[in-house]
């Protein structure tokens, strides 16, 4: 797998694969703009150790070289790295990919106008694959591991990411994407807490005054 980093001279942390929160993704709140598949794809390209090399369905945009993709967590995480797979041709390869932080709202309307959290560049390494679609490529070198300023990604509780462009940046070719994988670590929210009421010293004038009260109403009935 490679690794990329925008930090010059300081190392990343390493991550492993029990690092992976994608199991702690939303899935059936996932929300993609300007993708051609249909929703119930989406939830596909966050998979397990078991199916990671599986490539399909391939995820493409749709009119253009662009798409919008929000991620919403079962809880708050800290994100270490996101891992990519996508195609590695200059038509259909992400270049720019901009990230934001608990960003809900954003679409394409707003997105020139928001900073990103972090941006991150794809390099041409990803699959090229012509014709028919196999079920699974066995190839790690496919793989690309990007590192996150951990500072940024503190308390997330969504990311949103935007692929800005291709690398031929041809606006009419599109993105072909197969897989993310979203290292870090995962904090369950909090339940609401019980909040029981205790009298903390009794008051006798208040229950002589409760008993008379109730004495009165028994004589009214």
């Amino acid at each position: 797998m490679s690794c990329h980093r925008h930090s010059h001279g300081v190392p990343p942390i390493p991550t492993n694969e029990s690092q992976s929160i994608n199991s702690h993704v939303l899935t059936t709140q996932l929300v993609a703009l300007n993708v051609a598949n249909p929703s119930s794809d989406l939830e596909k390209l966050f998979k397990t150790q078991t199916n990671k090399y599986e490539v399909i369905p391939e995820i493409r945009s749709d009119a253009d070289n662009q798409f919008i993709l929000r991620i919403p967590f079962q809880g708050s995480v800290k994100l270490y790295s996101i891992i990519l797979r996508t195609a590695r041709q200059p038509d259909h390869c992400p270049r720019i990919i901009k990230l934001y932080k608990n960003q809900d709202s954003l679409d394409f309307d707003s997105v020139g106008d928001t900073k990103a959290t972090h941006e991150i560049e794809q390099p041409q390494i990803g699959l090229e694959i012509d014709g028919e679609l196999p079920r699974e490529v066995v190839a790690d070198d496919t793989f690309v591991e990007h590192y996150l300023p951990r500072h940024h990604f503190s308390g997330v509780s969504s990311l949103t990411l935007f692929f800005q462009n291709n690398w031929s940046d041809n606006d009419d070719e599109v993105l072909k994407l197969y897989s993310i994988e979203l290292r870090g670590e995962f904090t369950p929210l909090a339940k609401d807490p019980v909040v029981t009421l205790y009298e903390s010293a009794a008051n006798p004038a208040d229950h002589k005054n409760l008993l008379a009260q109730e004495n009165h109403n028994y004589q009214n009935i």
